[in-house]
């Protein structure tokens, strides 16, 4: 894949198709080469209706938005990027080697080279780092703290998404004795410091006592002060730290880009993050480490999609 800034200079504005497909509703919209975004609006998938109807209300969705010269599709889940298929997604069930490069190029009029299908936390990482809080950045992970823990990497500008598990630090164990995960291990990131988790370890602290486990009380009662809420939060974020160190200490990153609902949080997580970072990095990392908070919200998955299929194709 080209880098993130190489589109041809001089070249017109081109419309580009972005549709994030989440496991809740569908994100889409359409941007142009230079970045301006053009509409965005949301969608549901039907998912009911099983893949081949959510395939068709795909291609719909790219006739009603105006269509557009690349089709970028994320989806969550394991992919052959080779041949466009969704192997198996955890949030999609049914959803099992579903051809969705070649089924949306029939579709929707495209040869199947101008679609190009991404993992969504890849196509979030494209997104912020082409227009959100990364911007300018060449080498960072972008990290979605929701309801597991997702990541997309970014290395000298590019995407690098390895044989499709790169990125995965979700599953970086750091408690071999910790709770189970889904993934069969134990004591995955995920299973301590996704927003999952923070409700489990609230619930069983008995935090905060109005709402044991509500994380919106939680984190509004650490920012009034209280001290039993700052501690939880501080352990959640020191766990989270342990699993980017040896991020850290492998690729030298200096910039880790946190999306998802539960990164709202981030100023009360970032104190343990670097507390974390110092303990699993080498040389002292945790301070000198860039902790940003995304600013494109739910549209970096659709944004990072269509430049996905542009950088693919320019």
């Amino acid at each position: 894949m080209r880098g993130m800034g190489s589109i041809p200079a001089g070249a017109a504005a081109r419309r580009q198709v972005g549709i994030d497909l989440g496991g809740t509703s569908i994100k889409a919209g359409v941007v142009t080469d230079s970045g301006a975004i053009v509409t965005e609006d949301n969608f549901d998938p039907g998912f009911a209706r099983g893949p081949q109807a959510v395939l068709d209300t795909l291609a719909d969705i790219f006739k009603r938005l105006g269509g557009g010269e690349q089709l970028g599709i994320g989806v969550p889940g394991l992919l052959d990027r080779a041949r466009g298929h969704l192997i198996a997604s955890p949030n999609l069930p049914g959803f099992v080697d579903l051809g969705v490069k070649h089924e949306l190029a029939r579709r929707v009029g495209l040869a199947p080279e101008r679609v190009h299908v991404e993992n969504d936390a890849n196509a979030a990482a494209v997104g912020e780092l082409w227009l959100g809080a990364g911007r300018g950045t060449r080498d960072a992970l972008l990290v979605t703290l929701g309801t597991g823990i997702g990541g997309g990497l970014i290395l000298n500008g590019e995407l690098y998404a390895g044989s499709g598990m790169a990125g995965e630090v979700g599953h970086v164990v750091v408690d071999p004795h910790g709770p189970p995960c889904g993934c069969g291990k134990r004591g995955c990131v995920e299973t301590l410091a996704s927003a999952t988790a923070a409700r489990r370890r609230a619930l069983a602290a008995q935090l905060p006592p109005d709402k044991p486990g509500d994380l919106p009380t939680l984190t509004a009662r650490a920012r009034s002060g209280s001290l039993a809420e700052l501690a939880l939060l501080r352990e959640i974020g020191r766990d989270l730290g342990r699993g980017l160190g040896p991020v850290v200490c492998l690729l030298d990153l200096s910039t880790f880009v946190f999306g998802g609902g539960f990164s709202a949080a981030l100023d009360l997580l970032e104190p343990g993050i670097r507390e974390g970072l110092d303990e699993r990095s080498y040389s002292g990392r945790g301070p000198h480490v860039r902790l940003l908070q995304a600013t494109l919200g739910p549209s970096a998955g659709w944004i990072g999609a269509a430049r996905v299929a542009l950088l693919a194709h320019p």
